[in-house]
């Protein structure tokens, strides 16, 4: 193939994607589902034709990977910059009291199903449970907007408990990278490990302390430089270029870009301009987000279907009993039985930090994440995001939320 056809193909899926969508946005809302089901499920049948035909060249797939990492740096610096600090300050022992159970018993129950299934390891049990204690925002929100009850204290409450399970499964993202050669290579490297870890650690507090420096020093004062040469376009053209040298600075220190967009966000969270930022990166998200749950399907190979898909079974059962478990029996205690099951359901979804850690773990080596237990994990991911809205759609039409009260 020449260059230019390479090119050409690259185009048409390009804009096949971009084009897609809107429409499929707006169809999928209407049956309360995400639109990364459709992308997803794209990525897995462009897979499969490829298997048949061989469409995809490598030129192809480093492109597509190129507008993915576009689309998940985009998509995590709005994690970030959507969360309010100070709410989640105000709200902190309760929502600490739902949080803690709702990351930690997820991740024990995901843990333990992979390591006792045959053929894997420590390593992969421990980025499974680490990626199963996250829950995905975007896709626990939707249904909430939609019934208007996100500004309850019931949606307020939801929406804390499901951004502490983000930016915790993010930071020990970065420490299990460090630790997992270690573990890997035998208990004679167990040491070697804990000392990689601890390193790893004291980077990221050293990394929070600078973003967070920076956030309260130095990003005021260039925002309203950038604003004062261009009131519209100023402040985005800022943010865009520091979340990419933030999410560049996070690589090179071993954390992952994901770590990085996610402080970069927080560190833009405070800005006057936020919501000028996170409208204008709506846009970015619109054309990039996308490829890279494409890029997630596109991942997926058939070789091991038939083994994965047993465990995916297996491995939806343990992600939603382990999120309505843990956040739903802890939420029943601090707000009621009616609020426990609303955010114990509404925390099943496992799409953006869920697919990120396993996607990263993939790229280390099968002795990481093994090709079947991804296709597994990319499976059950997509049940809970098509499962979960739909039971949570049910259950607000049927239980008005607490109406938000005086701040």
């Amino acid at each position: 193939m020449t260059e230019e056809a390479g090119y050409g193909l690259f185009m048409l899926v390009l804009g096949g994607v971009v084009l897609l969508h809107v429409p499929l946005k707006s169809v999928l809302r209407k049956a309360a589902l995400p639109a990364l089901v459709a992308f997803v499920g794209f990525g897995i049948a462009l897979s499969a034709v490829d298997q048949q035909l061989d469409l995809v060249t490598r030129d192809l797939r480093d492109r597509i990977w190129a507008l993915a990492q576009l689309g998940l740096v985009a998509l995590l610096f709005r994690v970030g910059l959507e969360s309010d600090l100070g709410r989640l300050a105000a709200q902190l022992r309760r929502a600490v009291r739902i949080w803690v159970p709702n990351m930690v018993i997820p991740a024990a129950m995901a843990f333990a199903l992979i390591w006792v299934w045959p053929g894997f390891g420590p390593v992969p049990a421990l980025l499974c449970g680490i990626a199963a204690s996250a829950t995905s925002i975007g896709v626990s929100v939707a249904p909430w907007e939609e019934a208007h009850a996100l500004e309850s204290d019931d949606g307020a409450l939801m929406l804390d408990v499901a951004e502490l399970d983000d930016l915790s499964a993010v930071i020990l993202l970065g420490i299990v990278f460090a630790v997992a050669p270690g573990l890997h290579a035998g208990n004679g490297m167990i040491g070697e490990a804990m000392r990689a870890g601890a390193v790893q650690i004291a980077k990221i507090a050293l990394f929070s302390a600078g973003c967070y420096g920076f956030s309260r020093l130095v990003e005021p004062r260039l925002s309203a430089l950038f604003a004062k040469v261009d009131p519209q376009l100023g402040p985005f053209v800022f943010a865009a270029g520091t979340v990419f040298l933030i999410a560049a600075v996070a690589d090179v220190l071993g954390f992952s870009m994901a770590v990085g967009a996610v402080f970069a966000g927080l560190a833009f969270s405070r800005d006057p301009a936020e919501h000028q930022i996170d409208e204008a990166f709506a846009y970015v998200l619109a054309l990039f987000g996308p490829f890279f749950f494409l890029s997630i399907g596109l991942s997926v190979g058939f070789d091991g279907l038939g083994p994965a898909i047993p465990l995916a079974v297996a491995l939806f059962v343990v992600l939603v009993a382990g999120k309505v478990l843990g956040a739903g029996l802890a939420t029943w205690v601090v707000a009621g039985q009616r609020t426990g099951w609303l955010i114990g359901v509404s925390m099943v979804p496992r799409a953006e930090i869920f697919l990120i850690v396993m996607a990263h773990g993939l790229s280390l080596g099968a002795w990481a994440v093994p090709p079947t237990l991804y296709t597994a994990c990319v499976l059950a991911a997509v049940a809970t995001c098509i499962a979960a809205p739909l039971v949570v759609t049910r259950l607000l039409g049927h239980n008005r939320p607490t109406a938000k009260g005086p701040t």
